[in-house]
């Protein structure tokens, strides 16, 4: 949740004043950007020491997954920070279970003071609209930073977010964590390197929910009227349910949508040059963003030298949960879907497209795989021996007349990790100079222009047109 400053607190005072200075004037302090990398080259080797700002229910699901590579990647949490002592003290409490004890703050300055070389690196789960705060403030204190998405509700925070990266050369890793899920990643080498697809035409995302995500809790854990003041909330209804509000947040289409249409701009190889949307607050009297919102965007994509164009719808309706989430592909050749349910998707080849060498590849794999299935179910007693004959090899190997031509995701042979795991793990390799960034401050960049233009779009009830200049920071 938010650490904002109090007008009595002359040393938080003293940070902001710096920071915003600093940023103004295009030049952080030489103390901060002459720091050197801790954890690069000879020392790859050394825990990486972590803080976390915002024990919320994102901060919560980012802990519980490095919790689960921690180990491997050699990563230990030395302090928490939140104003609320209610999610701060469950996270303590929960990472003493891991004999992982912490240090507790409520003022996330206090936090980078205090434990000022005893941090390498900061998880940034707070609400939308202090992301750029929290950031800025550790970046300029000489730490890396994994900051959930998206990366602000205002355009020109999130672009002094990807400066204060560039400036003090610290890493800033944006949490569209679907760049690194081994899946997406198989996704985006079949269709742009082996053309799965055939030459791209459309595009399509929808996420679909009953409700909007609501948050209640019991009132003994209550923040008093004065402190939520103080950090910027009228109410613990704010508080808790700060995604409704747009002092907050950028709504469901940066709470959800940011995550697939950045998926669909990284497969096309970039961000939109055009947008138009429609939307609605019709459901829900006290939520003041779009419950329902159909967005239409154009991009530009060549192919062999030439031009073309690719369309893509994205639906978001907070008031129905048919069609779940899910992003589509659509091409002269094929079409794929995908989700971040490992349980959807597939490929889907068109008929008279020729068979290719990565079909015939994984028409071969699917039949080792079904009767690998198949000698397993007989050996366990599913299948009685003498139907052991049932299934024709030959007809996936070789197809009948209209041969099948709908394909599971490609395997991916990777034990079961959670969600955000691939992108935190990314994320600690880069801190130790093992890899690259897979989203940097200047990705997630264009994809926070990219969704926030919507609310613009809709409000305008016309197309808008994105510059290339709008994307760059």
């Amino acid at each position: 949740m938010r650490q904002q400053r109090t007008p009595g607190n002359r040393k938080g005072l003293n940070r902001r004043d710096f920071l915003k200075s600093a940023v103004a004037a295009g030049a952080i302090g030489a103390a901060a950007i002459a720091a050197p990398r801790i954890l690069h080259a000879a020392n790859r080797g050394d825990v990486i020491r972590l803080g976390v700002i915002g024990c919320g229910t994102e901060g919560y699901v980012l802990t519980t997954s490095i919790l689960k590579c921690r180990k491997a990647e050699n990563v230990t949490f030395r302090a928490v920070c939140d104003i609320w002592p209610h999610h701060r003290n469950y996270q303590a409490r929960m990472l003493g279970k891991y004999k992982q004890p912490v240090s507790q703050y409520v003022d996330y300055g206090d936090m980078l003071d205090k434990e000022k070389g005893n941090l390498d690196a900061v998880i940034v789960a707070s609400p939308d609209w202090v992301h750029h705060e929290h950031a800025i403030a550790c970046l300029v204190a000489g730490l890396d930073v994994y900051c959930e998405k998206e990366m602000s509700n205002s355009i020109d925070n999130a672009r002094k977010m990807v400066q204060a990266s560039r400036r003090t050369g610290r890493l800033l890793q944006i949490g569209h964590q679907r760049r690194s899920n081994p899946r997406y990643r198989t996704l985006q080498d079949a269709i742009v390197n082996r053309k799965v697809c055939g030459r791209l035409t459309h595009v399509a995302g929808n996420w679909n929910r009953a409700r909007p995500l609501t948050v209640t809790g019991k009132a003994k854990f209550d923040l008093d009227a004065a402190t939520l003041r103080r950090y910027g909330y009228e109410n613990m209804q704010h508080l808790r349910n700060w995604r409704w509000y747009r002092k907050y947040s950028g709504g469901p289409m940066a709470d959800l949508g940011s995550h697939q249409v950045d998926v669909l701009s990284w497969i096309i190889g970039g961000p939109p040059r055009s947008v138009m949307a429609s939307g609605g607050a019709e459901n829900y009297p006290e939520m003041q963003w779009w419950d329902n919102i159909i967005a239409v965007y154009e991009w530009d994509q060549f192919d062999r030298g030439a031009r073309h164009t690719v369309r893509g719808a994205y639906d978001l309706f907070s008031t129905t949960s048919h069609g779940g989430y899910k992003e589509v592909f659509m091409g002269t050749e094929g079409s794929a879907t995908i989700s971040e349910d490992a349980s959807k998707g597939g490929f889907h080849r068109e008929y008279s497209a020729p068979i290719s060498c990565w079909e015939a590849e994984m028409r071969a794999q699917m039949a080792v795989e079904a009767e690998k299935q198949l000698r397993q179910d007989i050996a366990t007693g599913k299948i009685p021996p003498k139907k052991e004959g049932r299934l024709d090899f030959a007809a996936f190997m070789d197809g009948p007349p209209s041969p099948r031509r709908d394909y599971p995701p490609i395997p991916v042979p990777l034990p079961p990790k959670t969600e955000h795991q691939p992108h935190l793990e990314n994320f600690f390799r880069a801190v130790r100079g093992t890899e690259k960034l897979n989203c940097p401050a200047e990705v997630g960049f264009e994809t926070a222009v990219t969704i926030l233009k919507v609310d613009q779009a809709i409000k305008a009830e016309r197309k808008l047109s994105l510059r290339p200049e709008e994307f760059k920071a």
